[in-house]
């Protein structure tokens, strides 16, 4: 291991590689409505990004199980009121709808493809 470090970068091991990969997968189109409910102020919440939860908008973890290198936006509420949350994962507003479920591209593609 003489004059490796710090001179030279080392490949993280295998079995690292593969649970955390240098390019992270395309986000899935989860649903191509948005799902509307009460956000409670002071409340944390994770909105899925990758799209693959079984528990959307929010993250259940299949980022970590299916090696998607992605991981969830962690936000806090302001205040209670009632949002729309993005489940095409297009949104350039995240977690929020901003509207780009109803395009052409999310439209076409289907529930659990990238686009």
């Amino acid at each position: 291991m003489r004059g490796v470090w710090p001179y030279q970068r080392r490949e993280i091991s295998s079995w690292l590689a593969r649970w955390f990969p240098k390019d992270p997968a395309k986000p899935v189109v989860a649903q191509k409505t948005p799902i509307r409910l009460e956000l409670v102020a002071g409340k944390t919440y994770r909105w899925c990004v990758c799209g693959r939860s079984k528990n959307q908008p929010f993250c259940d973890g299949s980022h970590f199980f299916q090696r998607t290198g992605l991981s969830p936006l962690k936000f806090k509420a302001q205040e209670t009121r009632t949002v729309a949350l993005c489940t095409c994962k297009a949104t350039q507003r995240p977690p929020y709808c901003d509207g780009t479920h109803k395009s052409e591209q999310v439209q076409k593609a289907e529930v659990g493809s990238p686009l």
